[in-house]
């Protein structure tokens, strides 16, 4: 009997039973742990941990890893045709602005964007994937997260009362620009307290976001961790005082929450508009000196743009977009443009004479029209992938973490920024390695019935 079962067995159920329970050796674990932590850590140290974790990917072929007709998988194939056609706009801008230009040291910022913009990510999120697919259990260990969110949330609280910048050596201080009311602006082990706080959005929304997927499948445990572990974060978030991220994360962690539990919506709606009439009600009663860099918004005193700088950041480019509106300035001619058209405007003795801080100005004036519509397939891209996993598999990370890049896009150049796109993709890939160990821990392993018929 058992003969005749073993001589039934095809080849490619023994090659799956083979693949999985098959957990990553140390090292590999290690490595994808740093990919993971690297998230809140400087571009250096992100650029060598996805190196590293590429290259242990790619020289053993770790795609054959992947079952590729998989919906999972297959999800994440149809995310880089859809990039695909970005970088193939990247590539065809770049050559233009070659040609034109005589110079093609201009074509090369192209072929870092088509870099940041999904091409190095892709092979990120894919090595995930690989690893994942070995296993029914998760090779992130949240007590390890946990226990690194604690360590950066100490050396934060210990930046903001004393400045240290140990990122410079251990004697290091941050400068006196950082300092205002009385604190110094958090950026953690990173360059600046924006760049730290965007990525703390995204891991916040990320562990929330799981959290409820967690409970919703009935692992209470290890929800409740996931819960702790994304309220860490926004505590970290809360000591950088970056007001737009705070907002913007307080605002989609409310929607998420509405989303989830539709008998809480009246309560969560209750309690912001609460929260809303309580912080008008303290910008109408106290002086804005006493609620530190928030106050500064409501200082009558103070000319608008001077509150708001980056209405002079939006006017400059857009008049830069309005001088060549299909193709823009380009991104090597970009900066003197800048420089050129702050001066015309005016604005002489501006001292930051800085880019868009808003990712559609910005790719409308260096790269126009034709760069705009990449920027719209990157967003597809992201957009509909979130929304194939939230339909059919329940998971809101990747919806929640979409709002907010559309949403951040309208004050930061994010998606040009290393280290934003670095967490994107990251998250992108664990999201999608949690619904890999959902799926495989849902469904009977292949051929386990017949291992149990071996003698």
């Amino acid at each position: 009997m058992t003969e005749s079962v073993h001589k039934g067995v095809s080849p490619s159920v023994k090659v799956e039973n083979q693949i999985i329970d098959k957990n990553p050796r140390k090292w590999e674990h290690v490595l994808l742990h740093l990919v993971v932590f690297t998230i809140l850590l400087p571009v250096a140290a992100q650029s060598i941990a996805a190196g590293l974790l590429g290259l242990s990917f790619l020289i053993p072929r770790g795609w054959q890893a992947i079952g590729w007709s998989d919906p999972i998988p297959a999800l994440f194939i149809k995310m880089v045709k859809t990039l695909s056609i970005l970088w193939a706009i990247f590539l065809i801008s770049g050559v233009a602005e070659a040609v034109s230009s005589g110079e093609w040291n201009h074509f090369m910022p192209y072929l870092r964007l088509i870099g940041k913009q999904g091409l190095f990510g892709s092979i990120t999120i894919a090595a995930f994937l690989s690893y994942q697919n070995r296993s029914t259990r998760s090779w992130l260990s949240v007590r390890a997260l946990i226990a690194f969110t604690v360590f950066i949330l100490i050396y934060s609280i210990m930046q903001r009362y004393y400045g240290m910048d140990w990122v410079h050596g251990f004697h290091a201080h941050l400068d006196s620009s950082r300092e205002a009311y009385g604190v110094y602006r958090v950026s953690g082990w990173m360059d600046h307290p924006l760049t730290f706080s965007y990525n703390l959005m995204l891991f916040t929304l990320l562990s929330f976001a799981h959290s409820l997927f967690l409970k919703r499948n009935g692992k209470g445990p290890e929800a409740r961790l996931w819960l702790f572990q994304g309220g860490l974060l926004f505590v970290n978030l809360l000591l950088t005082d970056s007001r737009f991220p705070i907002i913007l994360t307080s605002f989609i962690l409310i929607l998420g929450g509405a989303w989830d539990f539709p008998k809480m919506r009246k309560f969560l709606f209750a309690g912001s508009l609460l929260g809303i009439l309580l912080a008008v009600a303290l910008v109408l009663t106290l002086p804005h000196e006493a609620l530190g860099r928030w106050g500064e918004f409501f200082d009558p005193n103070v000319p608008l743009e001077q509150r708001f700088d980056r209405l002079i950041f939006w006017k400059i480019n857009w008049r830069l977009f309005m001088e060549n509106p299909v193709f823009g300035t380009g991104l090597k001619r970009y900066d003197a443009g800048l420089l050129d058209t702050y001066l015309q405007a005016g604005y002489t003795s501006l001292e930051r004479k800085y880019n868009a801080h808003n990712i559609y100005l910005q790719t409308l004036a260096d790269g126009g029209l034709v760069s705009a519509i990449g920027l719209a397939f990157l967003l597809t891209a992201v957009g509909r992938l979130a929304f194939e996993v939230k339909k059919h598999f329940a998971h809101l990370a990747l919806s929640l973490i979409f709002i907010a890049t559309l949403g951040c896009g309208l004050v930061q150049n994010h998606l040009r920024d290393s280290e934003y796109v670095y967490a994107l993709w990251a998250c992108i890939g664990l999201c999608l390695s949690w619904l890999i160990v959902q799926r495989n821990q849902n469904e009977p392993r292949p051929g386990s019935q017949l291992q149990d018929l071996e003698p």
